[in-house]
């Protein structure tokens, strides 16, 4: 019973070593041919109705299509904002690439975010991308801001039987683009964010590639996994790409008769099917910016993922960015958070080391109960609960403190792993990026010594084998951590040393009571 205490906190850090290892190793070493069991799972438990006749495997092989409009020549139309530069073709009315002005790359250029193949907006029919090699009239005479809050590109199209009408409309500071189709005599067509556009960086990202909001449900599909058709009806608010900062994303404002995520070339592709009428739909290509994207009210903020503890990393996640405003220093403002979330726990914290404290100065008696009753183990429990009771010791108080702060630990883990405000976000001195590792990994080892120092500093009941096997736990945290985002080791480092601090404190009190 003794050691009570010592294996739950030893199955807490093995949870921690776990949770943050195969995070790490996921994102480090995770190939498409790869699909986690859960997201198999997911897409077995998804909907997939009949598909309509005119749902077929795209084509993977370039298809030649002669222009309807013979006198029309291919055309890029370019609308700017105070957010970003989208480039639009003629050629299938698409849009080419998007460059995010606000974002850089590792080379301090606009992120630029574009398909590898099928352009973004593209119109599936019959399986084929017929519609995309088309050549569009274009009307761009209000492609700019002059004398308007918004911009409008009209692309026109006919071939006496059927004709697509496309109205892009761009607001002056919005990442948002509202997509408006008059179509005729096409009857059933899909409309694809294309391969890939939205995705920028597939590197360390926990999920990259579509995801659906089914109801409030948050799915993720693997692109290599998909090897037919996975269809969804009812209840879908929006289809998307993304990848760890990024996305793009197609929220029906008209009625859409289903949602699909279709195998293509080893990848995926996300659709949605329009019938002929009028269709209007908002396209996105922007950053996950939960509190931008909340304010559309379609649960578009379900892009960024806070994980189970989502309760908690919500809150958490609001006021690191309330602090941030303050400080003007990511850094500082992680630092402030974290002792501020230490707070509360101090009083629980502190009746939990001095109940340690006194479990480990009645290990005396504890061994002399071992010896006497070493063959009569239920009598050794009975005399040791007695112990226990007679000097008000609970064996398990000890582990409380750190079992109460699990979620919290879990959900800041989270905010700081996969907020964008953390991007290229500097600190001071060789911290210029609280995103990305520590390049000479000073954070690490700081973070792994005073984890050391702070299991000196505690009281043990652990015997001299089990107390060697604690020791490793800080080497295998400092391992662990060194690739690890800085701004979540700065975090960990910051909890370290309040802990010392904390344990200081009671040490110095258990000795001015004796």
């Amino acid at each position: 019973m003794e050691n009570a205490g010592l294996r739950a906190f030893l199955a807490v850090i093995l949870s921690m070593v776990i949770l943050f290892g195969s995070q790490y190793l996921y994102t480090k070493y995770y190939k498409p041919q790869n699909q986690p069991v859960q997201q198999k799972q997911e897409v077995k438990k998804e909907e997939k109705p009949v598909a309509p006749q005119t749902l077929y495997f795209p084509s993977d092989k370039k298809e030649e299509t002669k222009p309807a409009v013979k006198d029309v020549k291919y055309k890029e139309v370019v609308v700017e904002n105070e957010v970003f530069k989208v480039v639009l073709s003629n050629e299938g009315a698409t849009i080419k690439s998007v460059e995010l002005k606000k974002y850089k790359d590792s080379k301090g250029n606009p992120i630029k975010l574009s398909s590898s193949q099928i352009p973004a907006i593209s119109i599936i029919k019959d399986g084929k991308f017929d519609y995309a090699k088309i050549i569009f009239n274009v009307d761009d005479s209000k492609a700019t801001f002059k004398n308007s809050s918004e911009a409008v590109v009209v692309f026109n199209w006919s071939d006496g039987s059927s004709s697509i009408k496309r109205s892009f409309i761009f607001n002056k500071a919005d990442y948002s683009i509202d997509l408006k189709e008059e179509i005729s005599g096409v009857g059933s067509y899909y409309v694809t964010l294309g391969e890939d556009f939205g995705i920028f960086d597939k590197t360390g990202a926990p999920h990259w590639g579509p995801v659906i909001l089914k109801e409030a449900e948050r799915v993720e599909l693997n692109p290599s996994k998909i090897k037919e058709p996975v269809t969804y009806r009812e209840g879908v608010k929006w289809i998307a790409q993304e990848d760890k900062y990024f996305f793009s994303a197609i929220v029906p404002v008209s009625k859409a008769q289903q949602f699909v995520v279709l195998p293509y070339n080893g990848n995926a592709l996300t659709a949605v099917e329009f019938q002929d009428g009028t269709n209007q739909y908002k396209v996105f290509t922007a950053p996950k910016d939960y509190d931008y994207l909340k304010k559309f009210n379609v649960g578009l903020e379900h892009i960024v993922d806070f994980g189970f503890f989502s309760i908690i990393a919500r809150p958490l996640f609001w006021f690191l960015k309330l602090l941030y405003s303050f400080t003007g220093n990511y850094g500082i403002a992680i630092i402030i958070l974290t002792i501020l979330v230490r707070i509360p726990f101090i009083p629980i914290v502190n009746r939990g080391q001095k109940s340690m404290q006194k479990l480990s100065e009645l290990q005396p008696k504890l061994m002399q109960l071992k010896e006497q009753y070493k063959n009569d183990p239920q009598r050794l429990q009975k005399e040791m609960m007695e112990l226990y009771k007679k000097y008000k010791i609970n064996p398990m108080s000890g582990c409380l403190p750190i079992l109460l702060q699990i979620p919290v630990f879990f959900a800041l883990y989270k905010i700081l792993t996969i907020a964008i405000e953390l991007r290229q976000a500097p600190f001071m001195l060789w911290i210029q990026d609280l995103s990305a590792k520590d390049p000479y990994y000073i954070l690490p080892i700081l973070m792994g010594a005073t984890m050391l120092i702070q299991q000196k500093m505690t009281p043990s009941t652990a015997d001299p084998t089990q107390q060697k096997i604690m020791l490793l736990m800080p080497v295998v945290f400092t391992f662990l951590f060194l690739s690890f985002p800085s701004g979540l080791v700065l975090y960990w480092l910051i909890n370290n040393i309040f802990g010392i601090v904390q344990q200081f404190y009671i040490n110095q009190k258990i000795k001015k009571a004796k």
